[in-house]
C-alpha cells in the first residue's frame, strides 16, 4: 500500500516536518494502492494512552482516506488478551527470526493450558456473557468474566469514538500471543495497514510482526508517547 500521501496529509495537518519518518515503523512488502472499493485498517488496541493515541490517528486517517478517495474504509480494532506474556522480551536488542517459533505457535496449546481455544474470532457484546459461561464451565480463572466486561467497555468506547467520525468499525476480541493474533486478523481481513501504539521500531511487537506481514506497520510519533 502506498501510504505516503496519507502520512503527508496527516503531517501537514499537524504542522510537523518529520511525522512520516517517525510513524512508519515497517514499510511492508505490499506497495500497491488501496483496493478498488474498500480499505481495511487494523489497529492493536487495549485502551492504554498509547493505543488511544493510535486509535485517534487511525480514525483520522480513515476519515481523510474516505474524503480523498470516496472509498469505504473499515477500521478493525483488535483487543488481544495476552495469554502468554508474549511481549516480555527485552527491547535492548532487536529480535531475530529464531526468537519467534514459540510465539508463532503458542495458540496451538491454548486449549490444554487454559481450557478454551485462544482464537475467539470477531467480538460482539453478547460474547461477554457467553464466553464467561463457557470459561466457568471449564474451570478457567474466575477473573476472566470481569476482564471480559472491562474489555467490552474499552471496545465500546472505541466504537463510540468511531461513530463521531461516522466511520465503519469492527471490534475483535482475541486470546493468545499478541503478534500471532494481530497477524491472523491482518491476513484474514487482507489489511492495507496495521497501526500500533508503539514509537520504536525495536519494540518487541514490531519486531515480531515485521517479518511475517506484508502491509505497512505504523506507530505514534515519539513526542506523543504517554509518559
Amino acid at each position: 500500500m502506498n501510504i505516503k500521501p496519507m502520512l503527508l496529509r496527516l503531517q501537514n495537518a499537524l504542522g510537523q516536518d518529520n511525522l512520516s519518518e517517525q510513524m512508519l515503523l515497517h514499510p511492508g512488502s505490499n506497495h500497491g494502492n488501496l483496493s478498488e472499493m474498500v480499505g481495511k485498517f487494523v489497529i492493536g488496541y487495549n485502551g492504554s494512552p498509547n493505543s488511544q493515541t493510535a486509535l485517534d490517528f487511525i480514525l483520522w486517517m480513515a476519515h481523510q482516506t474516505r474524503l480523498a478517495t470516496q472509498k469505504q474504509v473499515t477500521v478493525h480494532v483488535v483487543y488481544v488478551i495476552d495469554c502468554y506474556n508474549s511481549l516480555s522480551a527485552s527491547t535492548a536488542a532487536p529480535l531475530t527470526l529464531n526468537d519467534f517459533p514459540t510465539v508463532d505457535n503458542c495458540h496451538l496449546s491454548s486449549a490444554d493450558q487454559f481450557g478454551f481455544q485462544c482464537n475467539t474470532g470477531s467480538f460482539t457484546h453478547q460474547m461477554v456473557a457467553a464466553t464467561g459461561t463457557q470459561v466457568a464451565d471449564r474451570q478457567a480463572p474466575s477473573s476472566l468474566p470481569s476482564m471480559l466486561e472491562q474489555v467490552d467497555r474499552v471496545l465500546w468506547q472505541a466504537r463510540c469514538l468511531s461513530a463521531e467520525w461516522r466511520g465503519s468499525l469492527e471490534a475483535h476480541l482475541r486470546f493468545g500471543a499478541v503478534s500471532t493474533e494481530l497477524r491472523q486478523v491482518v491476513e484474514t481481513e487482507g489489511a492495507d495497514l496495521l497501526f500500533l501504539g508503539c514509537t520504536d521500531v525495536n519494540h518487541p511487537l514490531v519486531q515480531q510482526l515485521a517479518h511475517c506481514i506484508s502491509c505497512p506497520i505504523l506507530g505514534i510519533p515519539t513526542e506523543l508517547e504517554a509518559g
